[in-house]
């Protein structure tokens, strides 16, 4: 999915030109199958600027054209584009709808119109993938695992429905070394199948392994932007950032 947003702001109700407006007058392209990080201080409008892209959001000006649709229109062709999105949300058991794990991705599966004949490899793999065991989690239900585990299942539900956009906020938050790597896995087999993938994360290492391009939000609009090896790799802007270099950037071990 090929994504461009031209001249996008955003404030709660609608006033802008005050400390409310989260986004002002930011444009941005992002092209199939690539994966752009962003990044900034908390507050910065990461979150906000993902679901304006996403189509959560309308803009309260500026526009959001998905592979030559506006995004958030009203009509059939923009419905059908937003369905070719999936989401993992800042707090996953915010998008959790179903009694159990099994049921959570059966009914995603129905919505995005997958054979029922696909359903259980699908769901096993990526569940394997996410590092979760589908015999065991299957039937508990996904508000009484951890935040890790909610993660993992997050991005397997991503993974197993490998929708042509992919939005992920903070996908590595809550998990431990083994389920950062799972959740790389991931991605690169999104990647691989030409998902485009937008991942908003203050985790600048795992950052450094997924991304091809960084961009750093601050005072509303994009401050810096640039391939992950040179931004990541910048000490200077990460300090005004708030952030360091990291140590998969920097070389050490």
């Amino acid at each position: 999915m090929n994504i461009l947003a031209e001249h996008l702001r955003y404030a709660p109700g609608g006033t802008f030109d005050s400390p409310r407006e989260i986004v002002r007058d930011l444009s941005l392209r992002v092209g199939t199958g690539e994966c752009l990080g962003v990044i900034g201080r908390e507050g910065s409008g990461k979150t906000t600027l993902l679901n304006l892209l996403g189509g959560l959001i309308a803009p309260s000006s500026g526009s959001v054209i998905a592979d030559g649709v506006n995004m958030h229109a009203d009509t059939p062709a923009a419905r059908d584009v937003r369905r070719k999105i999936g989401f993992t949300f800042q707090f996953p058991e915010e998008q959790f709808l179903s009694a159990t794990v099994e049921e959570e991705f059966a009914s995603l599966f129905r919505l995005r119109g997958i054979p029922e004949t696909e359903w259980a490899d699908r769901r096993r793999a990526s569940l394997r993938a996410a590092g979760l065991d589908a015999a065991a989690d299957g039937q508990r239900s996904p508000f009484s695992l951890s935040l890790g585990e909610s993660r993992r299942l997050a991005l397997a539900l991503i993974g197993a429905i490998r929708p042509a956009a992919a939005f992920l906020d903070e996908p590595t938050s809550g998990l431990d070394a083994q389920g950062a790597a799972s959740a790389g896995t991931i991605v690169r087999d999104l990647l691989r199948r030409g998902t485009t993938v937008l991942m908003a994360t203050h985790d600048l290492g795992f950052a450094a392994g997924v991304t091809g391009r960084v961009i750093v939000l601050g005072d509303g609009g994009i401050a810096a932007e640039g391939t992950a090896a040179a931004v990541l790799g910048d000490a200077a802007l990460l300090a005004a950032h708030g952030y360091s270099v990291p140590r998969r950037v920097a070389g050490r071990r």
